[in-house]
């Protein structure tokens, strides 16, 4: 919960840049996609919280929408069979979904911070921090 040290920060900003949505300081994974248990600077406990696969439905459609429209563009666009756009299409995709997915799932765990949100309505981040 935003605290007077503590300022609310923007889920943007912070949740983009993988940072600790608290401080905006400490890094929030570990590895890949993996929160980590604590934040290193500020000490706040992350590790009840669980974005879960709540970011996989906006990838879907961001990458799924880029990914058909690049296809169909090069299919029209030069002529071309059915084997172009996918050879085209399939890796863009696949580097869209690597890269979007740690800053989504971020903003998503920065915005259930700021609004003290989490699966069961209450607030999954420890009360004392």
């Amino acid at each position: 919960m935003p605290t007077p040290e503590h300022p609310p920060l923007s889920a943007w900003r912070t949740g983009f840049r993988g940072r600790c949505p608290r401080c905006g300081e400490g890094r929030l994974y570990v590895s890949f996609l993996k929160i980590a248990d604590r934040c290193t600077v500020c000490g706040l406990d992350m590790s009840k919280e669980d974005a879960g696969d709540g970011a996989v439905p906006f990838i879907i459609l961001i990458v799924g929408a880029i990914g058909v429209g690049l296809g169909a563009w090069v299919m029209f666009t030069f002529e071309t069979g059915v084997l172009a756009p996918i050879l085209v299409s399939v890796p863009v995709s696949i580097i869209l979904t690597l890269v979007l997915l740690p800053k989504v799932k971020g903003l998503l765990v920065a915005l259930q911070y700021l609004h003290r949100a989490g699966d069961t309505g209450l607030n999954t981040f420890d009360a004392d921090d």
